[in-house]
């Protein structure tokens, strides 16, 4: 597995998926469940990205909703930086 920055999981998505079809919210929480799921520790670039990260899940949430947008982008992270 690879230790992704923000930036990097950010423009990946923008190459794989047109413009209108995702918005910032659905990249944003797909790269923070991402970076929860599989960071390495403090000194990683996921935790980095997890702190830094401007979305907030709720107190019941435990992951992207599924069969959403954010659900597919993080497949898509998976699959490319897993």
């Amino acid at each position: 597995m690879t230790d992704p920055t923000a930036n990097e999981m950010r423009e990946y998505l923008a190459s794989i998926v047109p413009k209108h079809s995702a918005d910032p919210f659905d990249i944003e929480c797909a790269i923070y469940w991402f970076a929860n799921d599989y960071h390495g520790g403090q000194a990683s670039n996921l935790y980095s990205a997890l702190s830094a990260s401007d979305f907030r899940p709720g107190p019941t949430t435990n992951g992207p909703e599924p069969g959403s947008m954010e659900a597919a982008l993080y497949a898509e992270l998976e699959d490319h930086f897993a």
